[in-house]
């Protein structure tokens, strides 16, 4: 095989990643949607203070925010945007047309085109906003389908396994240093090293470097060592599931007292 085709392969395997977190990303979008509307008055205990219906007027506008972003490649305040419909009746299509556009915008633009993000670690490209998208739209999805668990639905589907695991390098890069340097950080101290069981991921990080926290993509040994899905993994990093799903050696303290850490 020559350099040029191989060079071609490679990029259709990206190009084949991406549609898949793009579809994957539209079905989280539709289960989030069925979940809510089965009860919009429903509290949805990981969003504190938002029922069903506000978590989809959050998304909704997430989504349009996004979509404006990367079709301008500039910065746009949520401000500017249209607000969500008050009316619940109109809830469901407006959020829809939202969601469409927004995948359709996302799968027509490079990932590689330069465009403005919010990332911590100066990450200016059109993918960045695909795999941030994956994240949020994959973790409220799951926090719908909980609120609706917990009036007598089917449990919450976990997250698919690619997404998590973005998540969970997208946590521990671009938000843990931030949340490390807070005053709610005390009592979090020493290296961690999380494994996911179902995909071979595995990051190690140092606690007390704080601000200054860098996580490695390996395998090494720490004060505390975690296992878990990758689903699982994210879902106990935002606080949304206990340690009681997860494996836990060494300073189990640390496990204990994450959700200290507050976005």
């Amino acid at each position: 095989m020559t350099g040029g085709s191989a060079m071609g392969d490679n990029a259709r395997l990206g190009a084949m990643r991406s549609n898949n977190l793009l579809g994957t990303t539209a079905a989280d979008g539709s289960s989030l949607l069925a979940a809510a509307a089965s009860g919009w008055s429903r509290p949805v205990p990981h969003c504190p203070g938002w029922d069903a219906a506000d978590l989809v007027r959050h998304m909704g506008g997430i989504l349009a925010w996004m979509a404006a972003i990367v079709a301008s490649r500039e910065r746009v305040s949520r401000r500017s945007l249209d607000s969500p419909p008050a009316s619940l009746a109109d809830l469901p299509a407006w959020y829809s047309a939202n969601l469409r556009r927004t995948i359709g915008i996302l799968t027509d633009t490079d990932p590689g085109a330069r465009t403005w993000t919010f990332s911590s670690r100066g990450e200016l490209s059109a993918g960045w906003w695909r795999r941030r998208l994956a994240v949020e739209m994959a973790i409220h999805r799951w926090d719908a389908q909980h609120a609706a668990a917990i009036a007598g639905a089917l449990p919450p589907q976990p997250l698919e396994g690619t997404i998590a695991a973005a998540g969970v390098e997208e946590f521990l890069t671009e938000f843990l240093p931030g949340l490390l340097a807070q005053d709610t950080a005390g009592g979090l101290g020493g290296t961690l090293h999380l494994h996911a069981t179902d995909g071979g991921s595995e990051w190690w990080i140092d606690l007390d470097a704080r601000a200054g926290a860098e996580a490695i993509p390996q395998h090494a040994k720490a004060d505390t060592a975690i296992r878990g899905t990758r689903s699982s993994l994210l879902l106990w990093l935002t606080n949304r599931e206990s340690p009681a799903s997860l494996e836990i050696f060494g300073r189990a303290e640390v496990a204990q007292r994450w959700n200290q850490l507050r976005r």
